[in-house]
């Protein structure tokens, strides 16, 4: 009988959090593949929590494989196809890993620190897709953001991007980052919305779970 694997959101937590504080001050050449081998191992270590026995299987581990080979492509090459293939090919693994994240918790029947780690991993992979498509229309109508660094082309869009997703769907919002086109402002709208409802409602379910599950403790008794 197969063992089903429970997904250790742990690894993951931990690589996104350092890629989220690395990400954007890592603006020279040197630093540029260091950040793409932390991708790398986000990308890894989804494959192996995620990737489940089910239908999903083999479409996450090509998608994992299309990302990787797709992101060094571009890094290498800097050709402009390249790169908006890179950011949708990553926008949709990030897209899945969200989904599978939102399958597992939801059947979840009882809230460890395992299950709080997952529902935070959802929500920084949420920013990192967020900041991606912000890539994606940037490279198809560049000025969408204004205050870019000006050190920040167009192969490393993405990492001054990630601080800019991350303090919208905090609804923190500072300012040196705006999105200035019309189809950005609207999508910057949509994720600090996002990020609102996000919290409420993962609170709420976290809740919810946990009054169940003491319920049925105590009936047990």
């Amino acid at each position: 009988m197969r063992v089903k694997r429970v997904p250790n959101f742990g690894v993951l937590l931990l690589v996104l959090c350092l890629l989220i504080v690395v990400a954007p001050i890592a603006t020279s050449p040197a630093t540029h593949y260091a950040i793409e081998l932390l991708f790398n191992v986000v990308f890894i270590a989804g494959a192996y929590w995620l990737a489940r026995g089910d239908s999903t299987r083999w479409v996450y581990l090509c998608l994992t494989l299309a990302a990787l080979i797709t992101r060094w492509g571009a890094l290498l090459a800097g050709t402009q196809w390249l790169q908006v293939t890179s950011a949708t090919v990553t926008l949709a693994w990030f897209a899945l890993s969200i989904a599978l994240i939102f399958g597992e918790l939801a059947r979840r029947r009882d809230v460890d620190a395992n299950t709080i780690m997952g529902a935070v991993v959802a929500y920084l992979l949420l920013a990192v897709a967020f900041a991606y498509l912000y890539g994606i229309i940037e490279h198809i109508q560049p000025g969408s953001f204004a205050g870019l660094p000006a050190n920040t082309d167009r192969a490393h869009l993405g990492d001054a991007l990630i601080y800019f997703s991350l303090v919208t769907l905090t609804t923190v919002g500072y300012g040196d980052i705006v999105a200035a086109s019309g189809p950005a402002r609207p999508l910057a709208g949509l994720e600090a919305a996002c990020g609102t409802l996000y919290v409420a409602v993962m609170i709420a379910r976290l809740v919810a779970i946990e009054v169940a599950a003491r319920i049925r403790g105590e009936d047990g008794r």
